[in-house]
């Protein structure tokens, strides 16, 4: 079968393999070294962790005396073969192993086992160096059989790369991009990640035929602890304690089975670990007489060797080996279940440093960029809140730099991000991408999900407001649009880079962006009854442009103008035959409450933004003077008195009190005029009463002086309607409700034909206020003197 040829089906075995093995057998393959990537997290493993890890191993040499299978199974190692993935620029890439495994899963598990083995084997050399005086037969065939598992032990922590006699011959085992670097040259090894630091420290130690007890610190010169590697100091510090107490038998809650117990005829331990018969000098001595010398140090020995030897043969995991990156993080996704999967970002950051190079990273201007997108996600300390984060800013991102759709599968933000900075073929190219997804964050970050409760902050100068704007984003915040996201943040952007003399312009084609996608998303819903899938004329817009157009997409060299957007805009209404008679004749006899609440608030305030009632058609508003009735702001959009959409007749069928064709249709209700916008209080009050005592009600929400209102209270009462304490409360404790004002005004039955009349005229205004967001304002007149 042809690999790579498209007309053959894939084999998927060249995609994944997955075998069982031991932590010896995966930890002692010739020539392979394992390689961890830069965006893992660094060791992390606490004492819980590892205090579970040798608790299960004791108990599975316990089990093993009675049960020959006996086996402790570590999870899964996800790894991809091959040095791809390693950064090694010739003539450094002949140095690296013949084989490398990149860890995607399971450098937790592995580092934590490397370091018990060096433990094994520190505690093991000094048994075999306490008994070099031995003369007793038993003795002397337990010490050899203990140096002969040294050198096999060493394996699992370090392999030989050469044959010359220098240190460097050998390799660490594991190893972490950027920190380490494998050479056989002393100049180019460097080994300073905490596993690798430790790994080549103690190989320099075993070197040493007059080296001491070895205590592994991660210290510098000064004798700190290095900025992250408290965490694998303390697990060495801790598992050296722990296997010393029970190699001696005091540990306070684990044990390892006695020495007689281990070579009983019916044990399994001897015939399962051992790769020979235990000698019969050594088993008699490690049953006589406990007081003949070295009987400690042979019984501590023995018990140690089968720990040893249990945590590398019997100890399993499943090495699932993918055949690139995307495969195995897939894989991982798919097994993980109680781990923290790794963000896109995450995976990215590291390829960013890689190209700037370690050493001129810090300096670099891509590292100011990763820093703010960085600051942004670190607000997200839940691992599922970091994705959703993450997403957030990348979905958008995406949209902006050229048009693509992003999913939220995490393989393909990874993807996405990895492949588009590869293309960016030179330094400037790929420092502007980075700035721009730095930008994008910026914007989500402090407009659309600030932190805690700061109200968003739409440009990085605070001075710069627009009352509009800010009323118009907290809509699109409400109905969570981020499919807008894309194109504001390519305004935003604007306003970033521009010179100090163009910010004003800047400015106001930001906010008149905002304006405008607002316009045309609510015309749009409005008028179809939902999202009528809006967000695919948003990624037209940035991918291809729209009605000839240029498209708005980063790469796709659209310029950044206002205009640009308002034509786009009006040009995809247009097509829908969305005119000003066509859109208020749809929306006026739409059941718009259940496109949304937040829609129809937004068509509410928006009409009645400065309109008064209208003296001449009772029960109607008209357009008034500017200031007459402000309502587009951000504080009158968050104002608890416009919070809950109150129905005037009732939504439930059939309610006493009202005519009986406005439950004809189910969605009479629902439409534009039977909406009122007031407090949840006076909601409460008015309930599901009949339209004469809820007139009375309005007029009391909507008289602007007490006196005023306790006359409707009065004249309620007159008519037969006791409105409560609670109204005459709310006379001292509310303000005034001018929406209840022109409702108040109407005399005659809250019929069918009066809902459509009032739905029909708030359309109308609604339009009049918004679809001018869409076009250029009119030129300022002058005003003579």
């Amino acid at each position: 079968m042809g690999k790579g040829n498209p007309d053959l089906p894939m084999n998927i075995s060249q995609i994944f393999s997955a075998e069982s093995e031991s932590v010896h057998d995966f930890l002692t393959r010739e020539g392979q070294g394992c390689f961890i990537p830069a965006y893992q997290r660094g060791y992390a493993w606490d004492s819980g962790h590892v205090g579970r890890l040798l608790e299960d191993a004791t108990l599975g040499l316990e089990r093993l005396i009675s049960d020959s299978s006996s086996v402790r199974f570590l999870g899964s190692i996800i790894t991809v073969r091959g040095n791809a993935l390693v950064a090694a620029a010739p003539p450094f890439d002949r140095e690296l192993p013949r084989h490398v495994m990149t860890i995607i899963d399971g450098q937790q598990r592995l580092c934590t086992i490397v370091i018990l083995n060096i433990i094994f084997h520190e505690l093991l050399r000094r048994l075999v160096r306490s008994m070099e005086d031995a003369d007793e037969a038993g003795v002397i065939a337990l010490r050899d059989d203990a140096a002969d598992f040294l050198d096999d032990l060493a394996k699992t922590i370090r392999f030989e790369r050469s044959r010359l006699p220098d240190l460097h011959r050998f390799y660490p085992r594991i190893v972490r991009a950027i920190d380490d670097s494998w050479s056989r040259n002393a100049v180019t090894a460097r080994y300073e990640s905490p596993i690798a630091r430790a790994i080549w420290s103690y190989v320099e130690h075993i070197q040493d035929d007059e080296a001491g007890e070895f205590e592994y610190t991660g210290t510098d010169a000064d004798g700190d602890i290095l900025e992250g590697h408290e965490a694998l100091v303390d697990a060495m510090a801790n598992l050296a304690e722990q296997v010393d107490q029970l190699a001696a038998d005091q540990h306070a809650i684990l044990s390892l089975p006695p020495v007689d117990a281990l070579i009983a005829g019916a044990s399994h331990v001897l015939a399962e670990l051992w790769p020979h018969v235990l000698s019969a000098p050594a088993r008699a001595f490690l049953l006589g007489d406990d007081d003949e010398p070295f009987f400690v140090e042979a019984t501590q020995t023995m018990r140690l060797l089968a720990l040893a030897r249990y945590v590398n043969l019997r100890m399993a995991a499943t090495v699932i080996d993918a055949s690139n990156e995307d495969y195995a993080f897939d894989m991982f996704e798919s097994l993980n279940t109680t781990g923290q999967p790794l963000t896109a970002f995450e995976t990215f950051k590291p390829k960013v440093v890689e190209s700037e190079t370690p050493a001129a990273y810090p300096a670099s201007p891509s590292k100011v960029s990763i820093d703010k997108v960085q600051q942004f996600l670190d607000r997200f300390k839940n691992a599922e809140q970091r994705l959703g984060a993450t997403a957030s800013l990348l979905i958008p991102f995406a949209l902006a730099e050229n048009g693509q759709r992003l999913e939220k599968h995490l393989s393909h933000q990874r993807r996405y991000l990895r492949d588009q900075y590869a293309a960016a073929n030179t330094r400037n190219a790929k420092r502007n991408f980075v700035k721009h997804l730095a930008t994008t964050s910026d914007f989500v970050s402090s407009a659309w999900r600030p932190h805690g409760r700061r109200a968003p902050q739409l440009l990085p100068d605070p001075a710069r407001s627009d009352d509009v704007a800010e009323f118009c984003f907290e809509v699109l915040r409400a109905i969570r649009h981020e499919i807008v996201l894309a194109p504001l943040s390519r305004f935003y952007a604007a306003f970033c880079d521009a010179a100090p003399a163009g910010r004003d312009r800047a400015a106001e084609e930001f906010f008149g962006a905002i304006k405008a996608v607002t316009a045309f998303s609510m015309l749009w819903r409005a008028a179809k009854g939902g999202t009528a899938n809006i967000d695919s004329v948003y990624r037209e817009l940035m991918a291809r442009g729209i009605g000839g157009g240029a498209a708005l997409g980063r790469q796709n060299g659209g310029a950044v103008s206002l205009a640009n957007l308002r034509a786009a805009l009006l040009a995809k209404l247009d097509a829908e035959h969305l005119d000003r008679a066509t859109w208020v004749a749809d929306t006026s006899v739409s059941a718009i409450y259940k496109t949304g609440q937040s829609i129809t608030r937004f068509l509410l305030l928006t009409a009645s933004h400065n309109a008064v009632p209208d003296d001449d058609v009772p029960g109607m508003i008209v357009r008034g003077r500017r200031g007459s009735n402000p309502l587009l702001s951000r504080s009158q959009w968050l104002d608890d008195e416009m919070l809950t959409v109150e129905h005037v007749a009732p939504d439930a069928a059939h309610s006493p009190g009202w005519p009986r064709d406005v439950y004809a249709e189910r969605r009479t209700v629902q439409r534009l005029g039977n909406f009122v916008l007031i407090p949840e209080v006076e909601n409460n009050l008015l309930a599901n009463r009949p339209w004469v005592q809820k007139r009375i009600l309005y007029r009391v929400f909507g008289a602007d002086t007490a006196a005023k209102a306790r006359r409707a209270i009065a004249a309620g009462r007159e008519f037969g309607f006791n409105p409560g304490r609670r109204a005459e409360d709310l006379v001292e404790e509310s303000s005034v409700l001018p929406m209840c004002q022109a409702i108040s005004a109407f005399e005659g039955p809250w019929d069918e034909a009066f809902i459509a009349a009032r739905s029909v005229r708030l359309a109308e205004l609604a339009w009049d206020t918004v679809h001018p967001w869409l076009q250029p304002p009119p030129p300022r007149r002058r005003v003579r003197r």
